[in-house]
């Protein structure tokens, strides 16, 4: 229907057709034609031209053809009913809507899943690792007083560990949060974790990782004998400091005897400074005299130790600590331990700051011996606010994958804020999981 009044003549949107001359009172960007004024051609134009969400349109009859008859026909000579079709242009833009809102919310609804997962699970990971700092301490402190009851927990909390990564899931070795705990517990729990994790993927049975983990626990347990400046080793010791120093091997076995230790965990703290070239101490054994839980424990401690100096400005990034291993110390440790290190660590293992083929920044968060070269990473992504940074599985990013390792102060200092690496680096376990796809990350 058309309405007449002084200015100008209006048509419902429902009763435009081809052949009409219209105008368009809107801005030029709010409509997507050339023109605000022009001759409707194809029926294309009126469809989107009820998808204006305009009732009605100004339109000149003396500019426009004549009307054929009631409706027009399409080419086929059938009648063509452009109300009907133009009701259906907006039910079908109102369906796209409201599809793309419910995408929208399925996908916003299965990213705080997976956010509340992750941090579940970090979370879990965080308490068993202060758990575990907590019974090293409670040991440090009662070995002297109560030797046997002290090992005895030593056992229990290795046995703990050993169930916990029993069956056949895969377990992935997951980076904590900061401030884990104190510095001596902290590196004994790190030892230990890795030597365990280390240790089944060389095929230990659940016998030899409870004699590897007890060692590896207790590898250091000599030190709280020494002065606190002496606990931890300076590269400016000499003479008479290196050889005090040095002595808590010897101070480790006594304690060790006093508790009960069964002889191949005793044989881990005797040890775990032999070098396969047999330039360790204190006996200076060569490879094949070192007892195999001793060579997984020594390359464990030095990774640690490289990762976690005594002075934070020496410390190198996990991907630093692995390569300089592997290019100036594989003759110092035995080859299979080394091999399988790598491999279950990775190339960037957690804690790497690395920079990603599509020039954004990344941190590595966890990695599954499975698949050491796709680790589970946090991207700096500007768009998505710090805290609803979900972990994401370079497995399922083929189009990703990582071009360098960066130290932490190569990022710039928006990612740096964002990714908050490290400065001491912890590690525990968990299962491995793949992590869904939920879309919206960029």
């Amino acid at each position: 229907m058309t309405t007449k009044d002084s200015k100008a003549e209006f048509v419902a949107i429902d009763d435009l057709r081809v052949g009409m001359f219209v105008y368009l009172d809107l801005g030029w960007m709010q409509h997507p034609f050339a023109l605000n004024s022009f001759k409707i051609t194809t029926q294309d134009q009126i469809v989107t031209l009820a998808g204006l969400g305009l009732k009605q349109l100004r339109w000149s009859p003396e500019k426009s053809d004549p009307e054929p008859s009631a409706h027009g026909t399409d080419t086929d000579d059938r009648p063509v009913d452009y109300a009907a079709e133009a009701a259906q242009a907006r039910q079908a833009v109102v369906e796209a809507v409201a599809a793309e809102a419910a995408l929208v919310a399925e996908k916003r609804r299965l990213r705080q899943e997976r956010l509340k997962e992750q941090l579940d699970s970090l979370d879990l990971c965080d308490r068993q690792f202060t758990q575990a700092s907590r019974t090293y301490r409670m040991i440090s402190d009662q070995v002297h007083s109560q030797p046997e009851a002290a090992g005895a927990q030593a056992a229990e909390a290795i046995a703990r560990m050993v169930e916990k990564m029993g069956g056949h899931e895969e377990i992935a070795i997951r980076l904590l949060s900061e401030n884990m705990g104190e510095r001596a517990s902290m590196h004994s729990i790190n030892v230990t974790v890795v030597s365990l994790l280390l240790g089944k993927a060389m095929g230990l049975d659940d016998a030899a990782l409870q004699v590897l983990g007890t060692g590896a626990l207790l590898h250091d347990i000599g030190k709280i004998v020494l002065p606190e400046r002496l606990r931890w080793q300076d590269e400016d010791f000499k003479g008479a400091e290196r050889k005090l120093y040095q002595d808590h091997v010897a101070h480790g076995i006594a304690l060790g005897q006093a508790m009960k230790l069964p002889a191949a965990a005793l044989a881990v703290i005797a040890q775990h400074h032999e070098l396969a070239d047999g330039n360790g101490y204190p006996y200076q054994l060569p490879g094949e005299k070192i007892a195999p839980s001793a060579r997984i424990v020594a390359l464990v401690n030095q990774y640690d130790k490289l990762c976690n100096p005594g002075n934070p400005l020496q410390a190198l990034t996990p991907h630093e600590a692995l390569s300089h291993i592997f290019a100036q110390m594989k003759r110092q440790y035995d080859p299979a331990a080394l091999a399988s290190f790598i491999h279950m660590m990775g190339v960037y293992p957690p804690g790497s700051v690395v920079e990603l083929t599509d020039g954004s920044f990344a941190i590595v968060v966890s990695v599954n011996s499975s698949r050491p070269l796709k680790p589970h990473i946090i991207i700096h992504r500007p768009r998505v606010p710090r805290d609803e940074a979900c972990v994401e599985d370079l497995e399922q990013l083929p189009e990703l994958g990582i071009r360098r390792s960066l130290k932490p102060m190569q990022l710039p200092k928006a990612a740096f804020d964002y990714l908050s690496p490290r400065k001491r680096i912890c590690y525990y376990f968990e299962r491995a999981r793949s992590l869904p796809d939920v879309g919206g990350t960029q």
